[in-house]
């Protein structure tokens, strides 16, 4: 009698491992479906057409139905297969399957979504242009088959390793601005046909990696950890040069970048600038908060027509004297008692002179292209000499002595005169 018990529990118990087995196996070739599915649906109509898809699939289907114009699967599938050209940036978009047969396009807009899996990208080989502006991608490994792009956009994600993109040789336009993560740009080495870079807002401290980039035009290296900035004195095409927001003290390797129009070196450490004697070609300076007393090296910048020395040590301006291009003059938080120099300026028409030393207005009176006036925190206590500036938009006086008199109505300058700020 119990070997029959036995018998029949044995049995029982390998009916049930059978139909476990049988339930495990079915469950692993619906994953391998599942993981597998770019393979499986060829088309967009095979997407299209699917009647479960998980809701992120389903509303990338029904933004590039709305693209085709037509809620016809296949007639949609027909329209997007020719594209060559695609715009979905800010459309919630997470997954991106549905796209992946869509292989004639050249040109891809995907900035401002939800992306973090960019694999089904791989197969757009076509691709010249692809922008992936503001998503959450961390993995590059699926972009390193598209070597046929030209201009890849990537800032604001949450990348940190660049090695994928060490064969995309084609490009020339870069942008990896505001990751905030990457520290290492070697894999940037073989990239010799960039001519513009954006890598501001990272960890970059080695800067070596760049300097065989002969072709840059364009580079955007601001808010990093850069001390060293030799690295860079090779890039002689330079005309724009982001540097804002380092460790750097020594400019004196960018005195052979002599085609750069535009030098932004906020923020930093610098006190001397005589490097920058020979950059001629400068039209836009921008060094505010930085240690600079002496400015007797910008004084044949005579190309300039913007310049900012906001929050510097700088006591005598005469050598500004000679720039009469500039527009935009921006001297506030200095240490600037004698305004004369600044007479022959007359193509001013924003000039900021905040937090000086300032008591004596009268140079300023044949200044009148001037628009913005800012003369706030200083030792003013006549303001009539600024009578003829006739088309000042604004005037910011505040904490002057002669502010106190505005309510006594003897403000010269209207409109922009009663603001008092």
């Amino acid at each position: 009698m119990k070997k029959i018990v036995i018998v029949g529990l044995l049995s029982f118990i390998a009916s049930i491992a059978q139909a476990l087995t049988s339930q495990f196996a079915s469950a692993n070739s619906l994953n391998a479906q599942t993981e597998n599915s770019t393979e499986i649906l060829a088309t967009f109509a095979d997407w299209c057409q699917k009647e479960l898809l998980t809701p992120e699939a389903k509303h990338t289907v029904e933004v590039l139905l709305e693209e085709a114009g037509t809620r016809e699967c296949d007639r949609a599938a027909d329209k997007l297969a020719e594209l060559t050209s695609l715009e979905l940036s800010y459309r919630e978009i997470v997954n991106l399957e549905p796209l992946a047969s869509l292989k004639n396009l050249r040109w891809l807009a995907l900035g401002s979504n939800k992306i973090a899996d960019v694999k089904p990208l791989a197969r757009l080989t076509k691709l010249k242009y692809l922008d992936l502006d503001s998503n959450n991608i961390a993995d590059l490994k699926p972009l390193a088959s598209l070597t046929n792009l030209t201009y890849l956009d990537l800032s604001v994600n949450d990348i940190a390793d660049l090695n994928p993109l060490a064969n995309l040789k084609s490009l020339t336009d870069l942008d990896l601005s505001f990751n905030f993560k990457i520290a290492d740009v070697e894999p940037l080495a073989r990239l010799t046909q960039l001519g513009n870079l954006d890598l501001n807002g990272n960890k970059i401290a080695d800067l070596k990696p760049l300097a065989n980039l002969a072709n840059l035009i364009r580079l955007k290296i601001g808010s990093n950890e850069i001390a060293d900035i030799r690295p860079l004195a090779r890039l002689t095409e330079l005309k724009l040069l982001e540097l804002w927001g380092n460790k750097i003290v020594d400019v004196q390797p960018l005195a052979r970048l002599t085609n750069l129009t535009f030098l932004n070196l906020w923020n930093n450490q610098i006190a001397e600038v005589e490097a920058l004697a020979s950059l001629t070609k400068l039209k836009k300076l921008f060094l505010r908060d930085n240690q600079i007393t002496d400015i007797r090296p910008l004084a044949g910048l005579r190309n300039s027509i913007q310049l900012d020395l906001n929050s510097n040590q700088v006591t005598d301006i005469k050598p500004l004297a000679g720039l009469k291009n500039l527009t935009l003059l921006y001297l506030a938080n200095n240490q600037i008692a004698d305004l004369k120099p600044l007479a022959t300026l007359t193509n001013l028409t924003d000039l900021n002179l905040d937090r000086n030393q300032i008591a004596d207005v009268k140079p300023l009176a044949g200044l009148t292209k001037l628009t913005i006036l800012s003369l706030s925190e200083n030792k003013i206590e006549d303001l009539n000499p600024l009578a003829a500036l006739t088309n000042l938009t604004r005037l910011a006086i505040a904490g002057n002595p002669a502010t106190e008199k505005l309510g006594q109505g003897a403000c010269p300058v209207q409109p922009a005169c009663p603001t008092g700020e």
